[in-house]
C-alpha cells in the first residue's frame, strides 16, 4: 500500500530514465528490434483454483491451457482480491484494494444508489448483530485505469467481454480508456449464451451462436485491426459463470466420464471450459498467424473462485469442486479467493517456471506499466506491487502481506456460505477476522498455516494468541489506510428476532418474527422484501394469493425465478398496489413461470412500518393450490 511514485517505480525496475524511454531494454531485448509489447489480459469469470489440467484437474480437458502454461511462469499463490467479481475487476483496474474503492460486492448490474446515501445504514434488520454496509455499484469516473494510462501512452485498447461495474452507459469501458467496446455493460453474466444475447454493445449474431465463440471472433478481429500497433486486450470473457449453458455435443463428451480424484463431476461446466479453452487456444493461433507472438504478453487469471453453491442440470451437479481448497466463490476461504494466474512474456519469463509468492490482482497495474515501460503517475496512489521482479526471477517482493474485505453476508439458496470479514496473508499465514458469528461461524478469529494445512481445517487462533494479535494489528492498519466500511453492532438487534419464517427470508432492510400465527415484518430501511425457494417445481401461468396489512409506505411488487431466470431481476417482476392503512386486504399477482419455478418474492412497501402477512397461496391457472403457508 503505498503512493506509488516515479522514484519508486525506477528502483523496483533497476532503470534509469533512459530504460524509460526505450521499452525494448525494459523487455530485455536489442533496442532497434523490438517494439513495444502488446498485453493480452485473458480474464475468466468464476474458474476456480482447480479448474485446469495445469493445475491438477483429472476431469476437464485444457490442452490450449497447458500449452500457454508450457511459455508461462505459473502462479501457485494468486488472489483476487475478493471472493466476488466486481470487486476483483475494480482492482485490476485501478491498482487499488475494493475496500479503498469502496466496492466490495457484485453490484454493478444494480442503479447507482443516491450520492448522498451512506453506504453503512444507521439500524439493520432486528434479527441481525451487526449492520452490513452496501457497495458502490460503479467504478467512479475519476478512477484513473489501466486503460486509460496505456492510451494516454500511446495504446490501443480494446475491451472485449464482461464488465459488471456499473449499469448505465456512462460507467460502461469506454468512458473508462478503453477505445473499443464490445459486450461489456452492467451484465452480471449473459442472459443467455446463445444469440440473441440481450447485451447492448453486443449485436445478436446468427440464432444458436455460442458466447464464448463469438467473443474469441471479435478478440481476434480487434487483433488483425490493430497489428501494427501495440495494444491492450482485455478479453474477458462471460466464461464459465452461470447460466450454465454449454454446447450440447461438447457436453456430451463429458457425460461418461469419472473424475478419478471422484471430486469434479459436471459435464455442463466441462463443456463450458472446454469452449472457453478453445478461445485460448485460438487467440495463440492468431498471434502465431500474425507472428506477433514474440511481442504479446499474455497474462491468464480468474476474477474469484470457483462456484460450489448453485446447481446444474437434471441430476443437480455442484458447478466445480475447489479441493483440496475450503469453500469457494464468495467466501473469503482459499476456494473463494485463491485462483489460477499464468504470465507469458516472451524474451523475458522464462518458460515452465513457477512461483510461490504471494502476489494480488491488485498488482496488475504497476505490473502492466512496468512491461510496458509506462511511467505512472506521480500522484496515483497505488496498492499493489508490481511484479516484475519474480517474473525476471530477479528478486522478490517488498509488502509484508496481501488483505481481503469482504464485509457482506452471503446465503445463496444452499445455505450461509460467508459471514462479513476480514483477512489478511502474510507468508505461510492466513487470519480471518469475523464481524459476526453464528452456528456455521462460530470463531471471531480463525488462523491457519497455509503451508501445512492449504484447506484451512485446522484453526490455530487458541493456541497461537500472539500470532492472532500479530496479524489483527496488520488488518487494523489496512482497515484504517483504506478507509474500509467496517460492520458494526446494531442498535435494532433483538435475539428472539427470526432470520427465517417457514422457509421465508427477510431483506437486509427487516426483521421477522412469527407470532399469532402471522408472518411479521419490520420494516427499518427502503428495501423491505421476503422471498423463499421452498416453492414446488411447477410451470406456466401461476397465481400468487396473500393476505397482508401494512402501515408503511410506498408500491409493491412481486418477483418470481424458474428455469429460464434463476435470479430475481426485471424480467421477471409485476407491480401491484398496496393500502398502507393497517386493514387487512388480500393480493394476488398473475405471472408465468418459463421452466420450473425456483423462488417466489414479495416486497410490500418502500419505506419503514410494520407490515403482517396472514398467509401466502401458490395456485395454478384453475385456481388449484399447489403450496400455501399458513404460518
Amino acid at each position: 500500500m503505498s503512493n506509488y511514485s516515479r522514484r519508486d517505480f525506477l528502483k523496483a525496475a533497476g532503470l534509469g530514465a533512459a530504460a524509460l524511454a526505450a521499452p525494448s531494454i525494459l523487455m530485455g531485448a536489442d533496442p532497434p528490434t523490438r517494439r513495444r509489447p502488446n498485453i493480452i489480459f485473458f480474464l475468466v469469470d468464476d474458474m476456480g483454483w482447480m479448474d485446469s489440467t495445469v493445475y491438477g484437474s483429472r476431469y476437464y480437458d485444457t490442452p490450449n491451457i497447458e500449452r500457454l502454461a508450457r511459455r508461462s511462469m505459473r502462479f501457485t499463490d494468486a488472489y483476487a482480491a475478493s471472493p466476488l467479481c466486481s470487486p476483483t475487476r475494480a482492482s485490476i483496474l485501478t491498482g487499488k484494494y475494493p475496500a479503498r474503492l469502496g466496492i466490495t460486492a457484485p453490484a454493478g448490474h444494480l442503479p447507482p444508489l443516491p450520492p448522498d446515501k451512506p453506504l453503512l445504514p444507521k439500524v439493520g434488520a432486528a434479527h441481525q448483530k451487526v449492520l452490513i454496509p452496501q457497495s458502490r455499484r460503479f467504478l467512479p469516473l475519476e478512477e484513473r485505469t489501466i486503460a486509460e494510462t496505456f492510451r494516454d501512452s500511446g495504446y490501443k485498447t480494446g475491451f472485449i467481454g464482461k464488465w459488471h461495474l456499473g449499469r448505465p452507459e456512462k460507467y460502461w469501458p469506454t468512458a473508462q480508456g478503453f477505445d473499443v467496446n464490445i459486450g461489456g455493460g452492467g451484465y452480471p453474466g449473459p442472459p443467455s449464451y446463445y444469440s440473441p444475447y440481450r447485451i447492448a454493445p453486443l449485436p445478436d449474431g446468427p440464432k444458436g451462436e455460442y458466447i464464448t465463440d463469438r467473443l474469441t471472433d471479435e478478440g481476434l478481429k480487434y487483433i488483425d485491426a490493430n497489428k501494427d500497433d501495440p495494444f491492450l486486450l482485455c478479453m474477458w470473457h462471460y466464461a464459465v459463470h452461470a447460466p450454465y449453458q454449454a454446447k450440447d455435443e461438447l457436453t456430451k463428451t463429458f457425460e461418461d466420464k469419472r473424475d478419478p480424484r471422484n471430486k469434479q463431476n459436471n459435464p455442463v461446466m466441462a463443456a463450458m471450459i472446454k469452449s472457453m479453452d478453445e478461445s485460448l487456444g485460438r487467440f495463440l493461433d492468431k498471434l502465431d498467424e500474425l507472428r506477433l507472438t514474440d511481442d504479446t504478453i499474455i497474462v491468464f487469471f480468474s476474477d474469484n473462485g470457483g462456484n460450489e453453491y448453485d446447481r446444474v442440470g437434471p441430476r443437480q451437479w455442484v458447478p466445480t469442486n475447489n479441493d483440496p481448497l475450503r469453500s469457494g466463490k464468495g467466501c473469503v476461504y482459499e476456494g473463494g479467493v485463491r485462483v489460477p494466474m499464468m504470465v507469458c512474456w516472451p524474451g523475458v519469463v522464462r518458460p515452465r517456471t513457477e512461483c510461490s509468492e504471494v502476489v494480488s490482482s491488485i498488482d496488475f497495474y504497476p505490473t502492466m506499466l512496468q512491461m510496458a515501460g509506462i511511467e505512472p503517475e506521480s500522484d496515483k496512489l497505488l496498492d499493489g506491487e508490481s511484479i516484475v521482479p519474480l517474473l525476471r526471477q530477479s528478486g522478490g517482493l517488498q509488502r509484508e502481506a496481501v488483505f481481503c474485505h469482504f464485509p457482506h453476508r452471503t446465503h445463496p439458496r444452499t445455505g450461509m456460505l460467508c459471514q462479513p470479514s476480514t483477512t489478511v496473508r502474510k507468508g505461510d499465514w492466513k487470519l480471518l477476522r469475523f464481524y459476526d458469528t453464528s452456528e456455521e461461524f462460530p470463531n471471531e478469529y480463525e488462523l491457519y498455516n497455509l503451508r501445512t494445512d492449504v484447506g484451512e481445517t485446522n484453526n490455530l487462533a487458541e493456541r497461537m494468541p500472539g500470532k492472532v494479535k500479530e496479524l489483527d494489528a496488520l488488518i487494523t492498519g489496512f482497515l484504517a489506510d483504506t478507509s474500509a466500511i467496517v460492520p458494526l453492532k446494531n442498535p435494532a438487534y433483538d435475539p428472539d428476532a427470526l432470520a427465517d419464517v417457514d422457509g421465508w427470508r427477510g431483506s437486509g432492510s427487516c426483521g421477522l418474527s412469527h407470532s399469532d400465527g402471522l408472518l411479521r415484518i419490520k420494516s427499518v430501511g427502503g428495501d423491505p422484501f421476503v422471498h423463499t425457494d421452498r416453492v414446488p417445481a411447477v410451470s406456466g401461468t401461476l397465481i400468487a394469493k396473500f393476505r397482508m396489512r401494512s402501515d408503511s409506505k410506498g408500491g409493491g411488487q412481486f418477483f418470481w425465478a424458474d428455469g429460464k431466470t434463476p435470479r430475481f431481476g426485471p424480467t421477471v417482476r409485476l407491480d401491484f398496489t398496496p393500502v398502507h392503512d393497517g386493514e387487512w386486504r388480500e393480493y394476488e399477482v398473475s405471472f408465468t413461470a418459463t421452466g420450473d419455478l425456483k423462488a417466489i418474492r414479495i416486497d410490500p412497501s418502500t419505506d419503514t412500518g410494520s407490515i403482517d402477512i396472514d398467509w401466502v397461496k401458490l395456485c395454478k391457472e384453475d385456481g388449484t393450490v399447489v403450496r400455501e403457508w399458513s404460518f
